[in-house]
């Protein structure tokens, strides 16, 4: 309880700092004004989290997310993401207002800090906003002014914690929802993949795990995700297609929506 307390208290830190006057680069890149349900006109409000626990240290994990234009474990391929600041590109060192651009499922994403903190032994924090996008293969457009992510390591450090909230609007709340929800789960089963394919059961199967994590403070035994669709247990197979695997992700958040309705 009190490290989901802790979490919760890193998040809403995360939150304030978009009162901070952050610059969204390029065209198109900035969020739209608000109108009287928070969203821009023909947009609605939403939220999604997933929560996820991989048998794998802080640093193994930090080895795969720990640099903001790699997202080969999110599913694009090496190399296609570029950014707006090149000096942290080099010292990969990111600061608020580095933006990401990269192509994936038919959309143009730009994603850009408004938080970032990357502590040798955690928690890994990133927030950034999400310009509006769109994805043809589900009909559906969005945008974030708060799409976060916390890594942090528990058991002795034998296993690392994963918590993906989003904020959003669109043009269809429970499409996105389905579709974000996918994405999150899948990009944290993907990390689990690239680190060798275990599941996480319990801290005290770990090599010096000594018991010290239970399924209500970290989301579930085996990495069930908190809300939205429910979540297989198992490593989705990486096979380095990374544009059909997105495709296959939307096509099945896609229809988990449709069946919902």
């Amino acid at each position: 309880m009190k490290t989901t307390l802790s979490i919760i208290a890193v998040l809403a830190s995360a939150a304030g700092s978009l009162a901070q006057n952050i610059t969204i680069p390029a065209t198109n890149g900035s969020l739209p004004k608000a109108s009287a349900n928070g969203c821009a006109p023909g947009y609605y409000p939403g939220t999604d989290t997933v929560i996820f626990t991989v048998p794998y240290t802080y640093q193994q994990v930090l080895s795969i997310i720990g640099n903001y234009t790699n997202l080969t474990w999110s599913g694009s391929p090496a190399n296609s993401v570029t950014t707006n600041n090149s000096q942290a590109l080099a010292a990969n060192n990111w600061t608020p207002g580095s933006a990401r651009f990269y192509d994936i499922a038919g959309a143009h994403v730009i994603e850009t800090i408004t938080t970032y903190s990357k502590p040798a032994n955690g928690p890994y924090v990133e927030v950034h906003t999400v310009a509006p996008l769109s994805i043809p293969s589900v009909n559906v457009s969005f945008y974030s002014d708060f799409d976060g992510q916390v890594w942090k390591p528990i058991c002795n450090g034998a296993a690392t914690w994963s918590n993906f909230t989003i904020n959003f609007c669109a043009t269809n709340a429970t499409t996105a929802a389905a579709v974000l929800h996918q994405l999150h789960t899948t990009d944290a089963m993907t990390v689990g993949t690239f680190l060798g394919g275990k599941n996480f059961t319990s801290c005290g199967v770990l090599p010096g795990g000594n018991g010290t994590a239970t399924p209500s403070a970290f989301g579930g035994a085996n990495g069930t995700a908190a809300s939205g669709p429910s979540a297989t247990a198992s490593p989705i197979a990486y096979t380095g297609d990374a544009v059909g695997r997105v495709s296959n992700v939307l096509l099945m958040a896609g229809t988990a929506a449709v069946v919902a309705m």
